[in-house]
């Protein structure tokens, strides 16, 4: 999308299941957020949206936003930049005739995930540290979000990856990216809470996620199955908790990384797992 392009956003209350499948025009995604779903079109589509609640009176109508591109990217200009050898190339710009470069196509959407996130650069260096050292070959990312980080695993190696993400929106950004890479044959999509997909087997566990999921995974026997596990989306108080929840035999931590003293990601390896 260009950064003036408007967007409509319609805020419900009430969980819609695939909007998709009854709207056509101009319609761009769904968003669930808690008890409330957000639908997204690229133009106003206030009398489709009244047919619909018709056939769905359980869901109410809460408010309309409206607002262009940009703001809803918080002004965040889309631009290629590197980490390290890994490339961002938003969808649109070339890709830079690099040997060297590993380049990750990358379109958003109206989901944030392009990639500028702190917590979301410092994933990819730590993925480049482990796979500096070594190739894991399944690859579990739990909150993939726009897909970044399981196209940048596969990119560096890895067999096969499985994201999760809990938002409609996500999962469909998340496969069209997978798609523009060419990669739809090693990178599955699956719509779903984190927590449920934890027992998948997996030789590396990426958790870039809120404080509260990322507490709740580290206590379940599941995940210290994984060799190796980077932990993100943390405050410095929720960052520190998760760290001392991790002190413990058959862990160990291997890398930190901090933004702004604000957001840190966590590198380590449960040295004791279950082959």
């Amino acid at each position: 999308m260009n950064p003036e392009d408007p967007l409509s956003i319609y805020e419900l209350e009430g969980t819609v299941t695939e909007p998709e499948k009854y709207f056509q025009e101009n319609f761009l995604a769904h968003w669930r957020e808690g008890e409330s779903t957000f639908l997204f079109f690229s133009q106003p589509s206030t009398e489709a949206l009244k047919q619909f609640l018709k056939l769905h009176p359980e869901v109410s109508w809460i408010r309309t936003h409206e607002i262009s591109y940009r703001d809803w990217q918080a002004g965040e200009t889309l631009a290629p930049f590197k980490i390290g050898r890994i490339g961002i190339i938003p969808l649109g710009h070339p890709v830079p005739v690099d040997e060297d470069l590993v380049p990750l196509i990358i379109d958003p959407g109206v989901v944030f995930g392009s990639g500028q996130h702190p917590t979301t650069r410092d994933c990819l260096k730590a993925l480049l540290w482990i796979f500096d050292r070594e190739t894991p070959e399944r690859v579990l990312d739990l909150g993939t979000g726009t897909g970044i980080l399981a196209i940048a695993a596969v990119k560096l190696g890895a067999r096969e990856v499985t994201g999760i993400d809990w938002n409609p929106a996500c999962v469909a950004t998340a496969r069209k990216n997978i798609e523009l890479n060419g990669l739809s044959s090693r990178i599955q999509v699956e719509e779903g809470p984190a927590e449920e997909y934890l027992k998948q087997k997996a030789d590396l566990l990426i958790a870039n996620l809120h404080f509260a999921v990322v507490r709740e995974l580290i206590e379940q026997p599941a995940f210290f199955e994984k060799k190796w596990a980077v932990l993100s989306g943390l405050l410095r108080s929720e960052y520190a908790e998760i760290k001392r929840r991790l002190d413990r035999p058959g862990f160990s931590l291997l890398g930190e990384w901090e933004t702004d003293n604000t957001w840190f990601t966590l590198l380590g390896q449960n040295i004791g797992r279950v082959e």
